[in-house]
């Protein structure tokens, strides 16, 4: 059974302060919301701090680092590939496999291993999940309290940090690029995942019963049009509606606007890492959290980019890893190939999957 945290919602509206000396009652409000230190300079512009180089933090080990008599007997393997056109498009989006800093087994049960992909978005967006996926693991080992003893808020504060280095980082190039992310860590010793979601990317395990595969989500899309998420936003100032052409007909997902002439930033997630201009309307990198207890059917986990999922349905996806669950390299190239053929014999947004095999 998916056992889901509470997720910290707030509902009231919160507006980017007018100055940079805002109070403190409005600075509150920004952290509940995932802000960074981004203020208004004048009516109707964003200031942003000037771009600074990042300071040192605990390094993971990599995973092809970790010796195998550390893997606790997973087997992981990951894949990305660009969108094929236009042609020389940059991929932008990012994943990660690592055993933290400060995780392993010394004065745990187990380690624990941490697993991420992360979907760039915006004109800088490949920026944005580099950040997000190099300076997460690093985050989280600083956190004041140790990942085992509340894994949750470990990772909430993991992600916000990040967040304010993507924003400390990037500067003004902030305002339209960001990222989503799916990050799932994996306590070896209590068999225990964590997951933190921010936007569309999605967790997704792979259970046998007796001779049946079913998909098992550990991860909800976070979209703009969800009640508790439209509420957010709605009170944030944004609004929630999907693109109008000039005739007025609707077209395409919900998305967040700063306004009903739906001009910008037309955000198609509701949280994410980045995304200033975003973070005024109510989207916020705060992540949402869930966890599941690993069961003896559950047999292997795929993290994996909207680049999979909105071209295949968790069952298909399922069916085609448990086919060759021995063979993961293969597993991830018949996904692939699965994705191009269902978009017409070419990939048209970037796919990246990240397969976990768990031992029996």
């Amino acid at each position: 059974m998916l056992e889901v945290s509470e997720v910290r919602m707030l509902d009231s509206a919160v507006r980017p302060a007018s100055a940079p000396e805002a109070g403190c009652f409005d600075a509150c409000f920004k952290m509940v919301l995932g802000y960074p230190n981004v203020n208004n300079k004048s009516e109707g512009s964003t200031y942003y701090p000037e771009k600074k180089a990042l300071g040192p933090l605990p390094a993971p080990r990599q995973w092809d680092e970790i010796p195998k008599e550390k893997q606790a007997g997973l087997q992981v393997e990951v894949a990305s590939h660009a969108k094929e056109t236009p042609k020389g498009w940059i991929n932008q989006d990012s994943s990660m496999a690592v055993l933290p800093a400060g995780c392993s087994e010394n004065g745990t049960d187990g380690s624990l291993f941490l697993f991420g992909v992360f979907d760039g978005h915006g004109r800088l967006g490949h920026d944005a999940s580099r950040i997000a996926a190099t300076r997460m693991p690093g985050h989280l080992s600083n956190q004041p309290v140790h990942p085992a003893q509340n894994p949750g808020k470990a990772l909430e504060g993991a992600f916000r940090n990040t967040d304010e280095d993507i924003f400390a980082n990037m500067g003004s190039d902030v305002e339209y690029s960001g990222s989503t992310g799916v990050v799932v860590m994996f306590d070896q010793g209590k068999r225990l995942l964590t997951m933190a979601n921010v936007g569309d990317s999605r967790a997704v395990l792979g259970r046998l019963d007796g001779s049946n595969w079913s998909a098992i989500p550990l991860t909800t899309d976070l979209k703009p049009d969800l009640p508790e998420e439209r509420e957010r936003i709605e009170l944030s100032g944004g609004t929630v509606c999907q693109y109008r052409d000039e005739c007025g007909v609707e077209d395409g997902p919900f998305r967040v606007w700063d306004g009903p002439g739906c001009e910008k930033p037309g955000l198609a997630v509701s949280r994410s890492l980045g995304d200033g201009a975003a973070r005024a309307l109510g989207v916020t990198a705060v992540p949402v959290v869930s966890k599941h207890h690993l069961q003896p059917q559950d047999r292997f986990l795929i993290i994996a980019t909207d680049g999979l999922w909105d071209s295949l349905p968790n069952s298909e996806v399922v069916r085609v890893v448990a086919k060759f669950q021995n063979m993961l390299p293969i597993a991830l190239k018949a996904l692939t190939e699965a994705v191009r053929r269902a978009e017409g014999d070419e990939l048209t947004d970037d796919t990246t999957i990240l397969l976990v095999r768990f031992p029996e």
